[in-house]
């Protein structure tokens, strides 16, 4: 597990560092919002799973995190570039990008964290948020 910031840094995508050089002042805010967002999936799922339903809202609520926080196009600036590992699937990069997508709409219009999460599972539950693995665990 990395630990220092250094270390933290080297295991970003090339886009994501070159985000992050431009942007030094948002680098506390990305890091707060994943932490966050893992947290609160752990609170509604028990895991922070890979492809299922857990993805799709840990996803979409980093996203609505990041819009509310750095603004719109800052976070979809850096979404995307945390989404260009060349490493990543064809199909889970397209499944992140549009839980991303929708995270990134309802963070536009703010709110506290509750309120962000809230409106993430209410997409998950109506069906509004992809997921690749059909079978995981309900909220």
């Amino acid at each position: 597990m990395a630990n220092s910031v250094y270390d933290q840094y080297r295991n970003l995508t090339p886009q994501e560092q070159q985000y992050i050089r431009s942007h030094p002042h948002h680098a506390l805010s990305i890091k707060q919002s994943k932490e966050k967002a893992f947290e609160e999936t752990i609170k509604y799922f028990g895991i922070n799973g890979r492809n299922d339903k857990s993805d799709a809202f840990r996803h979409c609520f980093w996203s609505a995190i990041l819009a509310r926080e750095l603004g719109y196009q800052n976070a979809l600036q850096f979404t995307n570039a945390h989404e260009s590992d060349p490493r990543n699937l064809p199909d889970e990069k397209a499944m992140d990008l549009h839980n991303n997508s929708i995270g990134l709409s309802i963070g536009r219009t703010g709110g506290n964290n509750n309120h962000l999460s809230g409106r993430c599972m209410a997409a998950l539950l109506n069906g509004k948020l992809k997921v690749i693995k059909k079978a995981s665990v309900l909220p």
